[in-house]
């Protein structure tokens, strides 16, 4: 056998069929083995992202606020009722503060929002929806007014759309 490159004959090796058996037999286990870590986490996002948009209902966001909401509890937390955040001194919060749940409600500038409610899921929602004024105002939200949370708008309108048909 021989190859041609560029007019001229060179004689091409022939792969030993051993090697040439272990590449196959190697394709074909990587075409035939699932991605179970990247199943596992889509399921595991969506259904953090269900837990935000059942409980922020729960709390009374509507319609497009709770898409919002939704899309921001993503942004913030991923959806995690124990998400933590510590943050260093701030001229609002000379001691620092921590960002705590779903909605990250940080402790310093909401005080009355106690550590077991910060980290239960529903009161968590329900004081996201009282600081938002009834979702009206997210800006106290970093994912918000950074824009991140419009990346998780359409995994918020899938939750949404899940919701309303249980």
């Amino acid at each position: 056998m021989h190859q041609h490159t560029l007019g001229l004959r060179r004689p091409v090796r022939a792969v030993p069929p051993l090697r040439l058996g272990i590449v196959v037999v190697l394709a074909l286990i990587a075409l035939a083995v699932p991605a179970p870590a990247t199943a596992a986490a889509d399921a595991s996002a969506s259904a953090a992202a269900d837990l935000c948009a059942e409980v922020a209902s729960q709390a009374g966001f509507s319609g497009d606020r709770l898409v919002t909401a939704v899309a921001v509890g993503m942004g913030e937390s991923s959806c995690r009722p124990d998400a933590y955040n510590a943050n260093g001194p701030t001229k609002g919060c000379p001691n620092g503060s921590v960002d705590r749940g779903l909605w990250q409600i940080n402790n310093c500038w909401h005080p009355s929002v106690s550590k077991n409610c910060a980290y239960d899921a529903q009161c968590n929602a329900n004081a996201a929806y009282r600081i938002s004024a009834k979702g009206a105002n997210f800006k106290p939200w970093v994912a918000y007014t950074n824009g991140s949370y419009e990346k998780h708008l359409d995994a918020a309108r899938a939750a949404v759309s899940r919701l309303s048909r249980t």
